[in-house]
Order: C-alpha cells, then structure tokens, then sequence
C-alpha cells in the first residue's frame, strides 16, 4: 500500500472529504487529491499535520507500520477492537434483556399457575387469617344471596356475620383453595342461627381468588345462639 492510498483510506475512515483536509491543512483540494493518487508527496510539515488530523502518526503514513499510534495499535486492528468491544456490550446487553425477561415470566408464571403455599403455621394463623380478614365480607355477601336456593326453610334473616377466624378452615391443592366458614345468620328480633358455608377459590394472582360458592348447611339446632326467644 502506497502514501497516497494510506492518506485516502484513512481519510475516508474519518468521514473527512478533501476539501476538509485541505481546509485544515491550509492546502488546495487539488493537492490532497495528488498526494492521494501519488503524484506528489506531503512535506515533513504536512505528513504531521495530516497524522495529527487523521488521528495516526507520521511512522504509519510514510511506511505503513506504526510504533507509536496513541492508542498503541495501528488503525484497522484499532477499528476491529471498537467493533469487539461493541459486540461484547450488544451480547451482555442481550443475557441482562433475557435474564429480566425469564424473571418477569417466571413471577407471572408463579403468580397463575405456582402452587399454594399453605403450611401448618400458616394455616393455624398467618395465612388463615389474611384469608378471613380480605374475603369474609365477600363470603357473607354471598351467602345471603345465595340462602334461598340452598334452604328455602331459613328464617328471614336481616343481617350475617361470620363467626370468627378460629372457626375458618382452608385446605389447598396446587393452585386451588378450599375454604369452610362458619357464617351466623341474624333474624329481624335477634335469634341467630348457625351455617356452615363452603367455597372453592381458584387463584388468579398470588394471594388474589376467585370464589365459587359450593355448599350451605345449616347447622344442628344445638348450635343456635337465641339472643331473645319468642
């Protein structure tokens, strides 16, 4: 490789045009256009100054082999580095993206389809108790729309209440919950009167369920709670 063709790729490489170089050397177009095709050499003031714009040194322009290049590699090994490095960011970038990615369908994954996780200290309190405290409202709204198609015999009731944590049970199974709960009906003169309800819950979202009511039974009279008897 000549001067002249050394002068023009690494112009080229720096996306300069002659009249670029030309301007900042204080030369004509036409004499960087004689120096690129050989037809004329640069002087020893200009070889510096084009080593200096074209980001090489004066050893690389005048023999094609470079002791002293800023950056201690010749122009195209230093190009082939520039594109390794951006590689290497574009493949890192890559396993992050995948990584977040497989963690994010990993939450939803569990989130919908992971299995419930109700243990004997959970289901003695912690877990029992979450359940009760954020759905048993739902569960007595239910059950009192619902009294008429399981026992058209029931008094009419004016209110419900649930009857305590301590007589809430739950049973899972992978994603699904049983649940029973003990439900005290309250009629208009304040006799109350014991069910027991059933729900199965199908997990929609960790600890979010959707109910479906199973059963109400009433219970034996014995449990009845008369507040004032008639």
């Amino acid at each position: 490789m000549t001067l002249g063709e050394r002068i023009g790729n690494l112009r080229r490489d720096a996306g300069y045009s002659q009249e670029y170089v030309a301007e900042s050397l204080g030369v004509s177009r036409q004499a960087v256009s004689k120096w690129e095709t050989d037809l004329s050499s640069p002087d020893t003031e200009n070889l510096i100054k084009l080593a200096e714009l074209l980001n090489t040194s004066v050893q690389f322009l005048a023999t094609g082999k470079d002791f002293y290049f800023p950056e201690g590699k010749p122009v195209q090994e230093r190009k082939k580095i520039k594109i390794t490095k951006k590689l290497v960011i574009k493949i890192i970038a890559i396993i992050i993206g995948t990584m977040l990615f497989l963690a994010a369908a990993a939450y939803v994954l569990i989130g919908l389809f992971g299995p419930v996780s109700v243990d004997s200290a959970a289901c003695s309190g912690g877990y029992r108790t979450f359940l009760y405290d954020k759905y048993s409202e739902e569960f007595i709204n239910t059950f009192l729309e619902n009294l008429d198609y399981y026992d058209e015999r029931h008094p009419v009731f004016t209110s419900a209440k649930p009857c305590g944590s301590e007589h809430f049970q739950i049973s899972s199974f992978r994603r699904n919950v049983n649940v029973t709960i003990t439900v005290i009906g309250e009629t208009e003169i304040g006799n109350e009167y014991p069910y027991k309800v059933i729900f199965k819950g199908k997990r929609i979202w960790y600890d979010t369920y959707k109910w479906e009511l199973v059963s109400i039974t009433e219970m034996d009279p014995f449990y009845i709670f008369n507040k004032k008897l008639t």
